[in-house]
């Protein structure tokens, strides 16, 4: 009798710990969008982590009142132009003109809550001789099983 409810309490914790994992993978999921498509639904997505790339704007960063805490905008190549505010470490390389990768939450004012900015570095890629289009293609292969020394 003790070792079946020995079983019991161990398959329910077992299946307690599946449903808890799926559930927390299902509700942590991060939409990367076009800035078309985030503009579109604010309501929908508001709230939702998502990424969205677009070129940061010139004339749109404005520092806030600490040094870690700025507002700029970034745009497609249609112009299209999505506000976002940061807190945090700025990277080096982030400047007016440069291609960025935002992860953050969308608020109802349709403006991104930023929590990560990841700047692309096309210098890199160009050294390598790969057009910028082309260079997840060419890393992904390159790199499959990890680094490798030269």
């Amino acid at each position: 009798m003790a070792k079946k409810i020995v079983t019991v309490l161990i398959a329910v914790a077992v299946l307690g710990g599946g449903v808890a994992i799926v559930a927390s993978s299902m509700s942590s999921g991060v939409f990367s969008l076009t800035i078309a498509e985030a503009q579109s639904a604010p309501e929908r997505l508001a709230g939702k982590e998502l990424k969205v790339t677009g070129d940061v704007v010139s004339g749109s960063i404005r520092r806030g009142a600490t040094p870690f805490e700025m507002d700029f905008a970034i745009a497609d190549k249609e112009g299209r132009r999505l506000d976002c505010h940061y807190k945090g470490a700025i990277p080096d390389p982030f400047a007016e003109g440069r291609e960025v990768i935002l992860q953050g939450a969308l608020g109802t004012d349709r403006k991104l809550e930023v929590s990560k900015i990841t700047v692309k570095c096309p210098s890199k890629y160009q050294e390598a001789g790969i057009a910028e289009d082309r260079y997840d293609d060419y890393y992904g292969k390159k790199y499959k099983d990890g680094h490798r020394n030269p």
